[in-house]
């Protein structure tokens, strides 16, 4: 089926069944790095200008393209798997095997090959302010990227508990601050529908933990005790918490 001048083809559907096979017979993250990395960055875009008859007049031209072509491929294969619910790395072996095999056949009966030359390809001045341009771009992203990340705070917030002791002799409340400054909190502690302790302006600084303990009559039967938090500037509720005493 591939002729003597195809046989770039051959190694890489060759290559390409191997890192399937590998990838679904193996969890080596080496032999699979190895393998599946040329696969998805080179390889698989080299195929895809073959059956594009895409014409290059060097080999760094060439390999420039292919890698292009991988990327999009990537991308592509990255929605599609999505969709089928093929995220994993068996999927992305079959997607890129899918595409070198496909890609490989196309080229083979169109019976066309890509034109590249050894030569090395000549930079001019708007070459290097391109490149230039791009790494300027990407460090600014990244950079923008760093500072967003360290400006989120999703998963800051300020704790608030409420426990008994293990002989129920004792509440014990609690605060911990995740804001960004210092803060005041009102908090009272109902225990039974009556007030059991009440706190008025409580000063927590960012990261720091206020608690107390609060001593409790024994009592036969069970008993609720719900504790609130509240904001003075606002005197809004803030964050509750509650806590069941077992009787004794």
């Amino acid at each position: 089926m591939f002729a003597l001048n195809n046989r770039d083809l051959l190694i890489a559907c060759l290559w390409s069944s191997l890192a399937v096979f590998v990838v679904a017979t193996t969890d080596n993250a080496i032999l699979r790095t190895v393998l599946c990395f040329p696969l998805a960055i080179l390889i698989c875009g080299h195929t895809v200008l073959r059956a594009l008859e895409i014409g290059t007049a060097s080999t760094a031209e060439h390999l420039a393209y292919a890698v292009g072509a991988s990327l999009v491929v990537g991308i592509a294969g990255g929605m599609a798997l999505n969709v089928a619910g093929m995220l994993s790395p068996s999927g992305w072996a079959i997607w890129f095997w899918l595409v070198v095999v496909g890609s490989s056949l196309t080229a083979v009966r169109h019976g066309g090959l890509t034109r590249t030359s050894s030569a090395l390809p000549h930079v001019r001045w708007w070459h290097v302010g391109a490149m230039v341009l791009s790494v300027l771009v990407a460090t600014g992203a990244y950079a923008l990227a760093i500072r967003d990340e360290t400006a989120q705070r999703e998963f800051k917030y300020t704790e608030f508990w409420l426990l008994p002791a293990d002989d129920g002799s004792e509440l014990r409340v609690g605060v911990r601050s995740g804001e960004e400054k210092e803060e005041r909190f009102d908090l009272d502690v109902i225990l039974d529908g009556r007030p059991l302790a009440t706190f008025g302006s409580v000063k927590v600084t960012p990261g720091e933990t206020w608690k107390r303990e609060l001593p409790v009559a024994p009592a036969a039967l069970p008993r609720r005790a719900i504790a609130r938090l509240y904001r003075p500037h606002d005197n809004r509720l803030y964050r509750s918490a509650s806590a069941l005493l077992t009787g004794r």
